[in-house]
C-alpha cells in the first residue's frame, strides 16, 4: 500500500514518511484546537447541536487546511501540500484550473534516445496537446534507429550526433541552445553524458534506468543485461529509477522509483515487459511534475 501511494504521489520513501507525519500532526492538532475553540465558545454536550456541527465544519474546511500547510512548510514539504490544496480548491470550483499555462513560454524538451524509441514515443504522445511543454528535438547517436522514424512521423526535428564531438568536444551545446532547448530527457540513451552538457544544463537532465538504483547500475548495465543480472541474483522485486544525471553512470540524485514483484517463473523477457509498463505509466508523469516544480 505504501509503495502504491509513493508511486501515485510521485515521491521517494523519505518524503513519503515526512508527508505521513504531516498528516498525522495535522489531525492531532486540529482535534486539540477544535476542542479548545468549542470550549472557549461555551459549546458542549447540551449546546444547540447545529452550532457544534458548524464549528467542526469550519475547523475541517478552513482550520485543517491551514494547519496542514503550516506543518508542510515547517517540514519542508510546502510544494507537495500547496499542490494538494490547489487541486482540492479546483475540484470544489473555488479557483480555476491551471493545467495549461498559455501565458507562459512553452518549455522545450530534447529527448535523447539510441534505439527503438518506445519511451520517446510515449513521452511525445503524453505532451502532444500541451501548450506549456513541447518535444522540440530528438537527439540520437545511431543512424537508422527506430526513434528517428518516430520523430519523422511526429514532425519533430532530429539531431544525429557523433561520439568524438559529443564526448570530447562541445557536446552539441550550440545546436541545443539554438533550438531553444530548456530540458533534456534521456530515454534509452546509451552514451555517458559529458561534463560539458551537464554544465550547460545543470539539474535539467534526467534519465530513466530499468532497475532500482543503486543496484544494477553503472557502465554496461542497460536493457536486457540489467534484467538478466536481476534474475540471476534471485531478486524478489525490481523496478525503475528516474534520476538526475551527473558525470557518472546512473549516479545522480533519485527523483522517483516504482516497483514490481518478480515471480519464480519470470524470465529476463517477462521482467522487461513489467519494467516497460512501469516506464510508460510513470516516466511522462514524473517529467511533467518535475517541470511544474521547477517553473513555480
Amino acid at each position: 500500500m505504501f509503495k502504491r501511494l509513493q508511486q501515485k504521489w510521485g515521491i521517494n520513501g523519505t518524503q513519503f514518511w515526512v508527508i505521513f507525519i504531516v498528516f498525522g500532526l495535522t489531525g492531532i492538532t486540529t482535534a486539540i484546537i477544535t476542542k479548545y475553540i468549542t470550549g472557549w465558545l461555551g459549546l458542549g454536550a447540551t449546546s444547540f447541536w447545529p452550532w457544534m456541527i458548524l464549528a467542526r465544519i469550519v475547523m475541517l474546511v478552513l482550520g485543517y487546511q491551514l494547519i496542514l500547510l503550516t506543518y508542510g512548510w515547517l517540514l519542508g514539504q510546502w510544494a507537495f501540500f500547496w499542490k494538494y490544496e490547489k487541486l482540492l480548491l479546483q475540484k470544489l470550483g473555488i479557483i480555476a484550473s491551471d493545467m495549461t499555462k498559455d501565458s507562459r513560454k512553452p518549455i522545450k524538451i530534447a529527448v535523447f534516445a539510441s534505439g527503438a524509441g518506445s519511451n520517446a514515443a510515449n513521452i511525445i504522445q503524453y505532451f502532444a496537446n500541451r501548450s506549456d511543454v513541447s518535444i522540440n528535438l530528438i537527439v540520437c547517436n545511431k543512424p537508422g534507429a527506430g526513434v528517428l522514424t518516430i520523430a519523422e512521423k511526429n514532425k519533430i526535428p532530429t539531431l544525429l550526433i557523433k561520439k568524438e564531438r559529443f564526448t570530447n568536444g562541445n557536446a552539441y551545446l550550440p545546436e541545443l541552445k539554438n533550438a531553444g532547448i530548456d530540458f533534456i530527457v534521456l530515454a534509452g540513451f546509451l552514451w555517458k553524458v559529458p561534463i560539458a552538457l551537464i554544465n550547460g544544463y545543470p539539474n535539467k537532465i534526467i534519465n530513466i534506468h530499468p532497475a532500482l538504483l543503486p543496484k544494477y547500475g553503472g557502465k554496461g548495465m542497460y536493457g536486457a543485461k540489467v534484467h538478466e543480472a536481476v534474475i540471476a541474483a534471485g531478486e524478489k522485486e525490481s523496478g525503475i529509477t528516474i534520476h538526475f544525471v551527473n558525470e557518472h553512470y546512473d549516479d545522480g540524485a533519485t527523483i522517483f522509483q516504482a516497483y514490481c514483484t518478480i515471480d519464480s517463473t519470470d524470465t529476463p523477457d517477462s521482467l522487461a515487459a513489467k519494467i516497460h509498463d512501469l516506464e510508460y505509466t510513470h516516466f511522462p508523469k514524473q517529467i511533467d511534475q518535475l517541470l511544474s516544480a521547477q517553473t513555480k
